[in-house]
């Protein structure tokens, strides 16, 4: 999973918990991916800031980028969730020569 995909999760998450009026328990959180970042880039002024995100999360820039990017949605959960792949479409987004060449040990 990419970590774009796991921003888009995360802000799902995060956007179920406040549609239903919950906060997500502190000892929940460092036990999902990237919710930790959602939830600080909820907090900060807007836009956010590449400088921000290396400065709090020890990101190189080009990380810090591509954090920045996949973060787009932080305040519109349904956007978030419109990115996430399709589970129930195993390949959903790979390409049609990748689906042919399915090798042993790939999972479906």
């Amino acid at each position: 999973m990419t970590s774009a995909v796991m921003v888009s999760w995360a802000i799902a998450v995060v956007g179920e918990f406040d549609a239903a009026g919950r906060r997500i328990p502190e000892n929940l959180v460092q036990l999902l991916p990237m919710v930790d970042v959602v939830l600080w880039a909820k907090e900060q002024p807007q836009p956010l800031q590449v400088d921000a995100l290396q400065a709090q999360f020890d990101l190189s820039r080009a990380t810090a980028y591509r954090w920045l990017t996949a973060l787009q949605d932080v305040h519109d959960p349904a956007a978030a969730r419109s990115r996430l792949p399709d589970a129930r479409a195993p390949f959903a987004g790979r390409p049609k020569e990748a689906q042919l060449q399915r090798g042993v040990g790939d999972r479906v």
